[in-house]
């Protein structure tokens, strides 16, 4: 049998409300930016964060995160021998120092991709994990789509400009992206593979004794701010200086958790500017959110009846505990949404969820009600009841 009865939706406040983040400014030296709780993917604050724009060696998160992919379908193994073509070897700008007929572990030069921005160690990965430089660039253009970037375009693995496309030698092409789909590429690499790209990107110096390398993380980050251990930089003349960067916030008390933030900064006119837009960004969210529990597995809700009818009453409950980033005045609502229920209800079906939102109507977090009561069986009369509604209706 199918309930006739209406979607129930109750809205209730839960904190008191807080000032505009957007009034918080802290990067007024960048062109574009965006804070996000990794976890959620949830906005903290955000400028021009769709603004598409050149975005330099920060395309090597997304070389990462296709050599990831690679790894993981066994295509290749980060301990392949890769060697390097003349191709890598003489590609310009930031360098792995890679040398024509040298052979190099794939683990290593995803480290000198992330570590010191090799832009000849990125076509060397390009080369290894696609077979060429164009499919591998595919890959990284149909894995952009498949993630929601979609003001995302890739034309090499490495982020520099290139010159004479179309006959065009004044202007060069760029690979183009914006803050907030850079944010989704790198909350993807931490959802999916958090342990091997921190493993990665929180080296403060790459030292490779066989090949006698040695060199410092350009991420500044990670020598003047505890918990930092992420993950890229970028320049390029028009691009400006960029950092995508990551940092876990350790909890406050012992009602709060642990949670991890992602920010990104675009068009910053200096390397310390963009680090110290980064580090507000940063402490912004250290200083201002906590991850609070906002409702206890097994919280009562309220109750419902199965078809309307008092005689199958249905007490409601939360099925686990709920954690939500947010600050600590915010104002925050929710709307508790019912199923269409049929019988038999058992202990522990779900009946419905609960969806919080901020105050712009922005979901920021759901959980699911569940049963906490069990119908198995229903009297003759109500049956006949039932039976006679739905001839009526």
């Amino acid at each position: 049998m199918k309930s006739k009865m209406a979607t129930l939706i109750i809205v209730f406040v839960l904190f008191t409300n807080v000032s505009n983040a957007q009034n918080y400014d802290m990067d007024k030296y960048i062109k574009a930016s965006i804070l996000i709780n990794q976890e959620s993917g949830t906005v903290l604050y955000e400028k021009n964060a769709d603004q598409q724009m050149p975005c330099a060696s920060l395309t090597k998160m997304m070389t990462l995160l296709v050599t990831l992919d690679s790894i993981k379908n066994n295509k290749v193994s980060k301990n392949d021998i890769v060697e390097i073509s003349s191709k890598a070897a003489k590609t310009r700008g930031s360098t792995y120092r890679l040398k024509t007929g040298e052979k190099v572990k794939l683990i290593n030069l995803m480290k000198g991709i992330m570590v010191v921005s090799g832009n000849d160690a990125a076509v060397a990965i390009s080369e290894h994990v696609g077979g060429d430089t164009k499919t591998f660039v595919s890959m990284m253009n149909k894995k952009a789509k498949e993630i929601g970037m979609n003001k995302t375009s890739y034309i090499n693995p490495n982020g520099l400009p290139v010159y004479g496309i179309n006959g065009d030698m004044k202007t060069p092409k760029e690979n183009m992206s914006t803050a907030r789909d850079l944010s989704l590429l790198a909350k993807y690499l931490i959802d999916n593979y958090k342990q091997d790209v921190l493993a990665i990107t929180s080296i403060k110096t790459h030292t490779n004794y066989k090949r006698g390398f040695i060199g410092n993380n350009t991420n500044a980050l990670l020598r003047i701010m505890p918990g930092v251990d992420g993950l890229k930089t970028g320049f390029t003349g028009r691009a400006g200086y960029c950092l995508a960067s990551t940092m876990n916030i350790k909890s406050t008390n012992e009602n709060n958790k642990d949670f991890r933030v992602i920010s990104v900064v675009l068009g910053g006119q200096s390397s310390k500017k963009r680090t110290s837009a980064s580090k507000e960004l940063l402490e912004y969210a250290k200083n201002n959110f906590n991850k609070i529990r906002i409702v206890k597995k097994d919280t009562f809700i309220g109750k419902t009846y199965l078809y309307g009818e008092s005689e199958l009453e249905i007490n409601l409950k939360t099925k686990e505990d709920l954690w939500v980033v947010k600050k600590d005045k915010e104002k925050i609502e929710r709307s508790i949404i019912l199923d269409k229920l049929t019988y038999p209800i058992n202990i522990g079906d779900k009946v419905g969820k609960i969806n919080y939102y901020t105050q712009d109507g922005v979901n920021v977090a759901s959980i699911d009600i569940v049963s906490d009561s069990e119908i198995k069986t229903i009297s003759m009369k109500t049956k006949l009841k039932l039976f006679i509604d739905k001839i009526v209706n």
